[in-house]
């Protein structure tokens, strides 16, 4: 992966956002498959949707991080406050249903949490460091 000095957001954020959303959909995906073949209850749809969106958010945000140059947990928190935004405008486009508020709050609250966790470990992760010959 390569740093970038300088760099558009887009540049920074876009692949990592588009990374965690789409393994936040694909988990969405595995979860509701388990669900409807009996393997996991209706009524552990909750904890498992937090899960997924803790996991896509930790890869969104170690990506962000590993890709920045400089402020890499501020590049990391801010894949991971994109990525819960994008979910966010998804739901309302897709489902059109009421808001649950304390919903949205306990999610931003694991977003908020797990971008923490996924900016300091790709922020602390060591790059090797090529020799020149």
């Amino acid at each position: 992966m390569k740093k970038v000095e300088n760099a558009p957001i887009g540049q920074i954020l876009g692949f990592p956002v588009l990374f965690g959303l789409g393994a936040t959909l694909i988990l969405m995906a595995v979860g509701s498959f388990a669900v409807l073949s009996g393997k996991a209850e209706a009524g552990q749809v909750p904890m498992l949707t937090l899960v997924c969106l803790a996991i896509g958010d930790l890869c969104a945000s170690m990506l962000a991080a590993r890709r920045a140059a400089r402020s890499r947990l501020l590049w990391g928190m801010a894949a991971g406050l994109v990525l819960f935004a994008c979910l966010v405008v998804l739901s309302l486009v897709w489902l059109g249903q009421a808001i649950s508020v304390p919903r949205v709050g306990i999610n931003f609250a694991v977003t908020a949490v797990s971008s923490l966790c996924g900016g300091m470990l790709g922020a602390s992760m060591k790059r090797k460091k090529h020799r020149k010959s």
